[in-house]
């Protein structure tokens, strides 16, 4: 049965509006043109997971964002739950938060010394007056007057820990044809509290690599059950492209090139940061070195100057030679300096005078992870083997997350959660 994206938001009295409902995706999208440098995240860190635990309901998540321009606005948000797909869930409100149906953004401060304008807005949540208190998928919604004026939607998450997760990153693969540039995880969890015969029917896994979404395999159920815990082996979804190191671009300082940057330089109207010409890596030996897993790092390095307001914009310019134009893939640059999407902000087009593809994104200052990408036309899927080639050896950081559906509650509970690097 097909599943509506329709749901329902709340009663907004101030406005003596009746419930209203929106279509939209349980994703992570900007809505308008001038929402930018958008960061949802937990423990004051920035490379961290939005994620919380359900028996602390006010160790808060960190939400920071930029709207080009120089109007300040007073925007609003709610969240929903959604089920362990990324679905809006069947229920009720009060089922799973208490306190008002929305809140205010009012919290922004206007940009200073910088050539772009911009104004920086920042909200610390859930609040006291308004908490979720049922585990599982959220989804952060920012709208501005009105519930169908959307800025920008994200996801978070709730957990509360039942389960244990154990995870492995056996040497070589199960198809022995893929150990040299796939990575395989075997995957068990023990939850004796809550084993049972509709285990099959009622748990779910999600397992995520890096920041992604794309390739996320979500859904998957166990390979074996047994008396004390499930496994997930020998299954295709817990397979991915091992892919290769992130590349990385520091312009945290305008007066200073750092590593791989050809020059920085500033026009009447912003600044322009020239990333050194790109090759494939496709075919080149694997080499290692630290990255951040494809994550932003937003920053100013000038002591004594506030990152928030006085970090500027830069139109960032970023090269990949290539012989030719792909006939039946798009080239993306992938990573969260788009916020992991697919899209006009980060697509590359070809250039024919420099025989390349060129992407030109406009980015606060800061530290970026990125690769670049390809995704096909027809499917969509999204690969790294011919701009970035496919190494074991790769470093990647993998997100596990166990959902267990509660049948007198109607919804999908996160009740198991951890991380694993590969090597």
């Amino acid at each position: 049965m097909k599943r509506a994206l329709t749901f329902l938001i709340l009663f907004f009295a101030a406005w003596n509006v009746q419930a209203q409902s929106f279509d939209m995706p349980c994703d992570d999208l900007d809505y308008k043109e001038s929402v930018r440098s958008v960061q949802l995240y937990a423990d004051g860190n920035q490379t961290k997971d939005p994620l919380i635990p359900l028996d602390l309901p006010l160790q808060r998540l960190t939400l920071s964002f930029d709207l080009l321009g120089t109007e300040g606005l007073v925007l609003n948000y709610t969240f929903i739950h959604c089920t362990n797909d990324w679905y809006p869930s069947d229920i009720q409100r009060y089922q799973y938060a208490t306190g008002y149906d929305y809140g205010r953004i009012d919290d922004y401060v206007f940009s200073r010394n910088t050539l772009i304008d911009y104004v920086h807005y920042q909200l610390r949540f859930p609040e006291a007056d308004m908490t979720p208190i049922a585990s599982g998928n959220y989804l952060l919604i920012v709208y501005g007057d009105s519930p169908d004026d959307l800025y920008f939607t994200r996801r978070f998450m709730v957990f509360d820990e039942k389960a244990s997760i154990q995870v492995s990153v056996p040497r070589y693969c199960d198809d022995l044809s893929l150990s040299d540039t796939h990575q395989q995880l075997n995957i068990n969890v023990a939850m004796s509290s809550i084993m049972g015969g509709n285990i099959q029917q009622y748990s779910n896994l999600t397992i995520r690599q890096n920041g992604r979404w794309d390739n996320a395999s979500i859904g998957l159920k166990p390979s074996f059950v047994y008396p004390d815990y499930i496994s997930y082996e020998h299954d295709p979804m817990t397979v991915f492209e091992a892919s290769n190191q992130y590349r990385r671009i520091n312009f945290s300082n305008f007066y200073f090139n750092s590593e791989n940057i050809a020059r920085i330089y500033q026009t009447d109207d912003y600044y322009v940061v020239d990333y050194a010409i790109c090759e494939s890596r496709a075919r080149k030996p694997y080499v290692t070195y630290d990255d951040i897993h494809g994550e932003k790092y937003i920053y100013i390095a000038n002591e004594g100057r506030e990152t928030e307001t006085e970090a500027d914009y830069a139109w960032v310019n970023l090269f990949l030679r290539w012989p030719y134009p792909l006939e039946s893939e798009d080239l993306y640059v992938m990573g969260a300096a788009n916020g992991w999407r697919f899209d006009e902000r980060n697509l590359m087009h070809y250039d024919y005078e420099l025989h390349g593809y060129l992407c030109q994104m406009l980015l606060k200052q800061g530290y970026y992870n990125f690769l670049f990408a390809t995704a096909d036309r027809d499917t969509g899927l999204v690969s790294t083997e011919l701009t970035e080639g496919n190494h074991w050896d790769t470093d990647n950081l993998y997100k596990i997350y166990f959902y267990y559906f509660n049948p007198g509650k109607g919804l999908d509970e996160l009740i198991g959660y951890t991380t694993v690097n590969s090597h």
